[in-house]
């Protein structure tokens, strides 16, 4: 009995901390690939999870038609900006990422559709 109570306890404490740290959850797949994307978005930061691609971004706006969100990094020579797009009203996303150094200049896009 007393191991269902902390069970029980354990439970809700994390269901409590999942919903604190996430206000909203965007279950996507990419185009190309059909990879399941995870987006989950709190009040100031958006998370995105995925086999390929993951990471934190920093939300610049948010609407009732959409989110983007922005992530920048600096490693040795090379400097990186991630931007996502969120359409809530076309149910779809666009990750753009660029990655620089002193040989080249590399954009990458990845598109996709959301549940």
């Amino acid at each position: 009995m007393f191991f269902k109570v902390i069970l029980l306890t354990f439970l809700i404490s994390f269901f409590n901390n999942a919903k604190v740290s996430s206000n909203q959850r965007f279950i996507c797949s990419r185009a190309d690939t059909n990879e399941v994307v995870n987006f989950y978005i709190s009040d100031k930061k958006l998370f995105l999870s995925g086999l390929s691609i993951s990471g934190t971004y920093s939300i610049l706006t948010k609407y009732l038609s959409g989110i983007l969100a922005i992530n920048m990094s600096s490693i040795g020579d090379d400097s990186g900006i991630e931007v996502i797009f969120l359409d809530l009203h076309k149910k779809n996303f666009t990750v753009k990422s660029s990655i620089t150094n002193s040989n080249k200049n590399k954009l990458i896009e990845i598109k996709g559709f959301c549940k």
